[in-house]
């Protein structure tokens, strides 16, 4: 990385830690509730050894726990409201069931509920059981009115009958004595969703996608259900669920499908509305927080923006195939940036379609990472190879430990009084409506003003005694929308008795000051404050246009036309 680049480059013990997931199986949190945020990882691991929960701090891992079956999504979120704040739990959704972890051990399970089976499916397996059909043509005539159900609403039996050959069927036959079971529907992805409040620490609900096109909303305190709905009327499995709003209040639920779509699910809705479709796979989708702008990076190396209707905004192309996306608020500037990760190990971080930065991360793959066992080395022992603290550095970070009250209401103090400075100036420019003009000689002056039809508009002149105008108050008529009027009148610079001569060549000693300036408003009655207000600055007579006998203390008037 370049000089300038905001990011340490630092060495982690990579040989020691073996990780095998997906995306939807990492998760940051605060296990302990200790101010110490946690990496979990819902880990496929070995063959022989299957997989498991770990918890890494750092490069370091804290624990693990066996699973019984390949994990689909971790979740972490809070269940109790009690004070002081209860750890949070951990969610593992697996086949067709979730485990919840509470202080790492075993605290619940909960199964999604079966599906009852199709009628013509038992019908035929009545007569599969039946003696009188144990022959191979009777077999191939109920395999054929089997393989006419969708296979969506199949059990497992009647797919693992469909999938063997004719001479194993008989056999299987044999060995099955029950009916099908109902039929017990999969997981496909899980989230959570805030229950009644936006805080850090507040309850959330468990959110489940299923292979059946359906969405399961869990009551945090029993994991209980307590609404279902369907994405769509068309069977369509669930890739990604986000979760935005309260689920008491309003939520919107945007879930990414295996069919390249989009769907929303609001609060009340039983069924899904489409509101997009692409032109490939969706790898991941994010929903921007202060607008509800979706964001997709799709297999086709493309980061695409839609609204929350579903209009395509922008699309930009990608250097590498992506193969995850998040949200980065920054609190401090106040904007969330999108963090996408590609195949090349590079992570770019967009503001909207604009990339502001890049982080990239050396993977370094080796025999044990392949599947070849090179030992059984200590996991997670090798310290972070992090580069030593400048001088500067710690003692700016002790001065600010030392004054840190200090240093912050200083920086309040002085950011209130931006504020303030800030506001004052624009309430007095509002006000004032003042707006200064600079001229030269024989130019027009011109006010403008957006008028509908209106009356009461007046002119007026504020000089000095130096000057004299033949009409200082001119009211204008009845202003209707386009139309342009032009006042004439006579300005007359006046002259005292001890009259100096360089008064004349102002323009070049710059001693004619405020006494040459003329102010014009343009008034509005029943109103305290002009419209529009113009300074000018009144050119000087010229010398070469009277005769040197006027210039005499009995007194000299030169004359001067405003045109505006």
């Amino acid at each position: 990385m370049g000089s300038t680049s905001r990011w340490l480059d630092v060495e982690v013990g990579t040989n020691e830690i073996h990780l095998d997931s997906l995306p939807s199986n990492v998760v940051v949190a605060d296990i302990h509730n200790d101010n110490e945020f946690k990496l979990v990882v819902g880990d496929f691991g070995k063959p022989n050894e299957g997989p498991k929960i770990k918890i890494f701090k750092g490069a370091m891992q804290m624990a693990d726990m066996l699973l019984p079956d390949l994990p689909l999504g971790v979740v972490c979120f809070y269940a109790s409201e009690t004070s002081p704040k209860s750890a949070p739990l951990i969610a593992v959704a697996f086949s067709s069931c979730v485990y919840v972890y509470r202080n790492l051990k075993l605290f619940y399970k909960y199964y999604l509920p079966s599906i009852e089976l199709n009628k013509s499916e038992l019908d035929v397996w009545k007569q599969l059981k039946d003696p009188v059909n144990n022959n191979e043509e009777s077999i191939i005539l109920l395999t054929k009115k089997l393989s006419s159900i969708p296979t969506d609403v199949l059990s497992r039996q009647s797919l693992s009958f469909l999938a063997l050959p004719m001479d194993q069927k008989l056999e299987y036959l044999d060995t099955i004595d029950e009916d099908p079971k109902k039929l017990q529907p999969e997981i496909s992805c899980v989230t959570t969703m805030k229950l009644s409040s936006n805080d850090k620490h507040a309850v959330s609900c468990l959110v489940i996608g299923s292979e059946s096109g359906h969405v399961y909303y869990l009551d945090p305190h029993t994991f209980t259900q307590m609404a279902m709905a369907r994405l769509s009327s068309v069977k369509t499995v669930p890739y990604q669920m986000i979760a935005t709003g309260l689920y008491n209040v309003d939520f919107r639920l945007t879930v990414a499908t295996r069919d390249k779509a989009v769907i929303l699910l609001k609060h009340g809705s039983t069924e899904g509305r489409h509101l997009f479709s692409t032109e490939e796979h969706i790898v991941a989708i994010e929903v921007m927080t202060f607008d509800n702008s979706i964001m997709v990076i799709c297999c086709d190396k493309t980061l695409s923006s839609y609204t929350k209707k579903g209009k395509k905004q922008w699309w930009l192309s990608l250097e590498h195939r992506p193969v995850a996306m998040c949200l980065v608020p920054v609190l401090h500037l106040g904007v969330t940036l999108t963090a996408v990760a590609l195949s090349s190990g590079h992570v770019y971080l967009y503001d909207g379609k604009i990339k502001r930065d890049t982080v990239f991360v050396r993977a370094e793959f080796n025999g044990q990472a392949a599947g070849v066992d090179l030992g059984n080395p200590s996991v997670g022992q090798k310290p972070w190879m992090i580069p030593k603290k400048s001088k500067l550095f710690l003692e700016q970070s002790m001065r600010e430990r030392e004054n840190a009250t200090a240093m912050y209401e200083t920086f309040q103090h002085d950011l209130n009084k931006l504020r303030l400075k800030v506001a004052s100036t624009l309430i007095e420019a509002h006000t004032r409506s003042d707006n200064t003009l600079a001229v030269g000689d024989l130019e027009s002056i011109k006010l403008a003003a957006e008028t509908k039809s209106v009356v009461g508009l007046s002119v007026l002149f504020h000089l000095t005694t130096s000057y004299k105008v033949d009409t200082p108050y001119i009211k204008v008529p009845l202003l209707s929308p386009g139309c342009k009027l032009r006042f004439r009148t006579k300005i007359e610079e006046i002259f005292s008795e001890n009259m100096n001569p360089d008064i004349l060549f102002r323009s070049v000693t710059g001693q004619g000051g405020e006494g040459s300036m003329i102010k014009i408003l343009l008034l509005k009655a029943g109103k305290c404050r002009p419209v529009l207000a113009a300074n000018v600055q009144m050119p000087p007579t010229d010398p070469l246009l009277v005769p040197y006998d006027k210039m005499q203390p009995s007194g000299f008037k030169g004359d001067d036309v405003a045109d505006f």
